[in-house]
């Protein structure tokens, strides 16, 4: 059975970058794989060229791999992911923003700022995935506190508590967030973003992402700041296991409850838990988008006459300008594939 392939070549100068999707049409599947992501400063590029299609054909981005370390292959994946790092981080601090501004609605609004810069800064200095009742008890404590505050001394007041008294949770993991230190920065950071998003009097969870993205957002370099929806939470990773470019620069991360999901960091960024990301190292042989649902599988005997026909093929020229189309129809027996305009 032939599927059809559908080759997006991406334009990242002198580097390279693709989007692959292979799709069954008469059973109705496809799946995608990233190629590669050219330099660390394309990393929104390839996100701004690929997310629209896989949004437009509801896909979702299924496998990436790279096809050695070298940084003007790694990098704009490497910026994919710390972006989507970046998202996660968010999403833990905000949604831990907005129980405790629920739990705190009663009170006045500087009470709920108070307990929602504790909720903040404990998330990040190590009470991430912590039972809510526990960060809520703290919430108890700084809620009496915060009468007749301002917003500035309510926020100080929440995230001086969570200072004292998150370092004690020695059964959680650290949700880290830039270089090792900084981690008290940013969760100053939180806090205050956590008493606008209250003090806008929007919905907590929506107002504290938007501020706790954008803050968070100016302390790392400027590659990582864009929002990635989530695209690529839930990648699998195919690893090669080349060497990484340089030393340190890039590393695998196992996560605090499992082995069998990884994050992706680069030095001097962030690592988050609980991101799906499946990691596996196919053998030689091995047919990456064949079957390949959970990962890839072996590939079956004799599986150089199976083919997958090429259709469709887009050039993007560069940024702002319109994909130039190319059709290619590898036959099989191993011809050489012919362009056709």
């Amino acid at each position: 059975m032939a599927l059809q392939l559908t080759i997006h070549t991406i334009d990242v100068e002198q580097e390279e970058s693709a989007l692959v999707v292979a799709a069954d049409v008469a059973a109705g599947r496809q799946r995608t794989i990233l190629i590669d992501g050219g330099l660390l400063g394309y990393a929104e590029t390839v996100h701004n060229f690929i997310n629209p299609i896989l949004r437009g054909y509801g896909y979702s981005l299924d496998h990436i791999l790279l096809s050695h370390y070298d940084k003007d292959h790694s990098g704009g994946v490497i910026g994919l992911l710390n972006a989507d790092n970046m998202r996660v981080v968010s999403e833990a601090i905000s949604n831990a923003v907005a129980n405790a501004a629920q739990w705190a609605a009663v009170g006045t609004r500087p009470q709920q700022i108070a307990c929602g810069a504790v909720a903040a800064a404990a998330t990040i200095l190590g009470a991430y995935r912590l039972n809510v009742h526990k960060i809520l008890t703290m919430c108890q404590v700084v809620f009496p506190r915060a009468v007749g505050k301002t917003d500035d001394e309510a926020a100080e007041i929440g995230f001086n508590y969570a200072l004292e008294h998150t370092n004690t949770l020695q059964s959680f993991p650290t949700l880290q967030v830039g270089e090792t230190g900084r981690c008290k920065n940013i969760a100053k950071i939180s806090s205050v973003a956590a008493a606008i998003a209250i003090a806008s009097g929007n919905n907590p969870a929506t107002a504290a992402f938007g501020a706790i993205f954008l803050l968070i957002g100016k302390t790392l370099p400027n590659q990582p700041r864009f929002d990635t929806a989530g695209r690529y939470c839930n990648v699998h990773l195919i690893d090669i296991r080349q060497p990484i470019w340089p030393s340190q620069s890039a590393r695998y991360i196992p996560p605090w409850r499992s082995g069998k999901y990884l994050n992706i960091t680069k030095a001097n960024r962030m690592i988050t838990p609980d991101i799906n990301r499946t990691l596996t190292t196919p053998v030689s042989g091995d047919e990456i988008l064949r079957n390949s649902w959970a990962g890839p599988t072996p590939a079956s005997p004799h599986s150089p006459g199976i083919f997958c026909r090429a259709i469709n093929s887009w050039v993007w020229q560069g940024i702002g300008n319109n994909p130039v189309q190319t059709v290619w129809r590898r036959k099989a027996a191993g011809r050489t594939p012919k362009l056709e305009s």
